[in-house]
């Protein structure tokens, strides 16, 4: 956690991290709008190249997908808590 108690993470980022948990059906998760779904949905199919295409076009969802590739759920709980 921040020391300041706050979440330094943007909104948009906290906003998508919900949503990844909530798209894998874990408590506390949102459920993502079907293009952020769509989004998600992708990324498991990706190879390398069209990752990059998603993270170009997508920052912020790529950065909490990797977060979740990385750190699993306490990845996304990290990015979603205040």
């Amino acid at each position: 956690m921040n020391p300041s108690g706050r979440n330094p993470y943007d909104p948009a980022v906290r906003s998508f991290a919900a949503d990844l948990l909530g798209y894998l059906r874990l408590p506390g998760g949102t459920m993502p709008s079907g293009f952020t779904y769509g989004l998600f949905d992708l990324w498991s199919k990706a190879d390398e190249d069209n990752r990059a295409l998603i993270t170009t076009g997508w920052p912020f969802v790529a950065f909490v997908l990797s977060a979740h590739e990385e750190d699993g759920e306490a990845g996304l709980r990290r990015l979603v808590e205040d």
